[in-house]
């Protein structure tokens, strides 16, 4: 294992440790985050005040609130892996979307929490049939997610630096350009897609939309 990675997999362990004693603390009535926590004077500034604020928080629940907060936790500890996993993805894939998505996924939510229960399970299981690909997409958010059977061609198997900067194009994308990209992504054979996402990728931000146009309707 590379040393980079083993640094990467140390932090996440000491996060882990120190979420846990954060928690400990606060169930016993010692609310305060003492910096003699094991490895806290080596997370990054950021991580200790998120972790200090989520302290304040928990000190400012009643005891019954804070009893009911571990038994949640200790049900997400009881999930298997992989679940936690999943649940994690999404989560993370949550904060990544922009206020007005995740407004939109609020009152899709709301929505579907008022359907019959008949109706919340078919709608279940339609999303359950479709392919592990396809329900991914839908971790970029409703507008990406309803015109990724399109898109996803050319996303398949994209390399990990590339990951970013085409999260970044494809919400900067007008409407018409993430349907014409998709048009472009079902026309081109399956050798030539790396080609055409890095090509993509190099068009200046500002002319992406008409260099699109222009592929689809010459």
């Amino acid at each position: 294992m590379r040393r980079s990675e083993r640094r990467m997999r140390g932090g996440r362990s000491g996060t882990r440790l120190l979420l846990a004693a954060v928690l400990a603390c606060s169930c016993a009535g010692a609310l305060a985050l003492p910096a003699t926590i094991p490895g806290w004077e080596h997370l990054p500034a950021a991580e200790r005040e998120r972790l200090t604020a989520r302290a304040a928080r928990l000190a400012a629940m009643t005891p019954a609130q804070r009893q009911a907060f571990a038994a949640r936790v200790a049900e997400w500890h009881a999930l298997p892996a992989a679940t936690r996993a999943q649940q994690r993805e999404a989560w993370e894939a949550l904060q990544a979307l922009p206020h007005a998505e995740r407004m939109r996924l609020q009152a899709a939510a709301e929505r579907y929490a008022a359907l019959p229960e008949a109706e919340r399970k078919a709608l279940r299981a339609r999303f359950d049939s479709l392919d592990q690909g396809m329900q991914r997409g839908w971790l970029l958010g409703p507008t990406l997610g309803a015109a990724w059977p399109g898109l996803h061609p050319l996303f398949a198997a994209m390399p990990n630096a590339q990951h970013a900067p085409a999260m970044l194009a494809l919400r900067a994308m007008s409407a018409q350009a993430v349907a014409d990209l998709a048009v472009l992504a079902q026309r081109t054979p399956p050798q030539d897609r790396d080609a055409l996402r890095t090509r993509w990728l190099a068009v200046p931000a500002a002319e992406r939309d008409a260099w699109l146009r222009a592929q689809v309707d010459p």
